[in-house]
């Protein structure tokens, strides 16, 4: 049995250890870390996404869509999933570790809020890369890899996503000992090959494509030459050109990474005299319909459900770039848009592969802890308990502290009910009043009225009364 005295001894080495570490001043309630975000588990049905340029979130909803992807980081919490694109181009080689340290700031910042980033945008092509940079595979997974240690870092339950490859068909020559390359862009499989082989499929959970139907339907087999415009895959111009994406991370023994379409779609006709702008040239072999647009969307997202476990989210691209002032009448990505256009119907009525019935909850911190003097007193100090559903279904919780417990708090709320994604904070507070020296506990529980995998959970309370309160400094070290 110890002695009050050596309970004081004790309390006081403790509590120097702790905040010689923390640095927190006379007090701390809990080690700051981020919230987690919800977990996507493994066997997730296939992820359905747009790409925006307005947060048009109440019509993603109503299409039953739950993916967007978007080039400005979010901020909040939305009720549909974010794909963010980083930017990351040639210019950051020059200093890795800047860049690093943005990654970290960003994915802090977002934590809770991005589901997934992508990480810079058709990387062999030369104008995505940097303008001025021929493409380099291995160049980019360095620069993914960096990307990705520094977000897994800051926010572990946030995906990374390898930059969609551009499809460029095959492209004969060599460049510099790189085989498809032409000095300006490289063919995406060789690139693919050449990012595999330098480590970049270690740095992502997904990687990345552009799937584009060009002119072909989308049930084109890759690679197969036809005089008919609408199966015409002779270059892996088509849709299903991804399965050679697929087959390549199998032969390198990546099989067991999904794929994201990050973006897809196919080019509607404009007007004629936009057809005659020379900014068209090029493209005119692509066009399509409006309603030869939708019936390849529909056909896409049924074909990667049924056929492709592999594909873990598509986005279209994209969902409003047409909307009106955003770009000049004869934009041509005005005219992969799909609002407006029967396309628009199209998807909102398509059945989708829903996900698995999911309640679970993640309860943070594990524990709060409070230490503090006998001069202090009175005393009061609030903390955050978060709760966050990160289950696929509503809960309905509860809160309730140890009555008959030494600590015995005020909270709030005592219940509620969390929507899918949605975290709530937990008000407790804490107080003393003329407490003597001691170590005084308490418990909280959170419970579900179902059955909710992370309930009940048994939250711990801890105030530590103690005679003194000792700093020790770690020693400075300067070169």
């Amino acid at each position: 049995m110890i002695s009050m005295r050596g309970r004081h001894t004790a309390v006081s080495l403790i509590s120097s250890l702790v905040l010689a570490f923390l640095g927190l001043g006379l007090f701390f309630s809990h080690l700051h870390a981020t919230p987690p975000s919800p977990q996507q588990p493994d066997d997730l049905a296939l992820g359905y996404g747009f790409n925006v340029a307005s947060w048009d979130i109440p019509k993603l909803q109503a299409m039953g869509f739950n993916w967007m992807k978007v080039f400005n980081a979010p901020g909040s919490r939305l009720p549909v999933h974010v794909l963010l694109r980083v930017q990351a181009s040639a210019a950051e080689f020059g200093n890795l570790s800047a860049f690093g340290a943005s990654m970290t700031q960003l994915a802090q910042s977002q934590a809770g809020y991005v589901d997934a980033y992508e990480i810079g945008n058709e990387p062999n092509l030369d104008a995505s890369y940097g303008w001025t940079t021929s493409p380099n595979a291995a160049d980019y997974a360095a620069l993914l890899c960096t990307a990705y240690s520094h977000i897994k870092a800051a926010d572990p339950q946030a995906k990374v996503i390898s930059a969609g490859l551009a499809p460029t068909g095959r492209v004969t020559g060599n460049w510099n000992g790189h085989p498809g390359h032409n000095g300006l862009y490289q063919d995406e499989r060789e690139f693919f090959k050449e990012f595999l082989a330098a480590g970049g499929g270690d740095c992502l959970d997904g990687v990345g494509y552009h799937p584009y139907g060009f002119s072909a339907d989308f049930d084109a087999p890759p690679d197969v030459a036809s005089a008919d415009p609408d199966q015409n895959c002779v270059n892996g111009f088509c849709f299903r050109g991804v399965e050679k994406i697929y087959e390549i991370m199998q032969q390198r023994g990546y099989g067991h990474k999904t794929v994201w379409a990050t973006e897809f779609g196919w080019l509607v006709t404009p007007p004629d005299h936009c057809r005659a702008d020379g900014s068209w040239d090029g493209r005119l072999w692509q066009l399509v319909s409006e309603q030869e647009q939708a019936d390849n969307l529909v056909g896409a997202f049924q074909y990667a459900a049924a056929n492709w476990p592999w594909m873990e989210a598509m986005m279209v691209f994209n969902l409003n770039f047409n909307q009106p002032g955003l770009y000049q009448e004869c934009e041509q990505m005005r005219y992969y848009a799909v609002q407006g256009r029967p396309a628009e119907a199209a998807l909102r009525d398509m059945p989708k592969e829903q996900p698995p019935v999911i309640t679970a909850v993640d309860v943070w911190p594990e524990q709060l802890a409070v230490i503090i003097t006998p001069a202090q007193q009175p005393y009061m100090a609030v903390r955050s308990l978060v709760i966050h559903n990160i289950g696929t279904e509503p809960v309905t919780f509860t809160v309730q502290a140890d009555a008959g417990a030494d600590l015995v708090p005020d909270v709030a709320p005592t219940g509620d009910v969390l929507q899918a994604g949605e975290p709530r904070a937990i008000q407790v507070t804490i107080e003393s009043a003329g407490r003597p020296s001691g170590i005084y506990t308490g418990t909280l529980t959170l419970s579900a009225t179902t059955a909710v995998e992370g309930l009940p959970a048994v939250i711990p309370l801890r105030l530590a009364v103690v005679d003194e309160i000792q700093y020790v400094y770690l020693p400075a070290v300067s070169r």
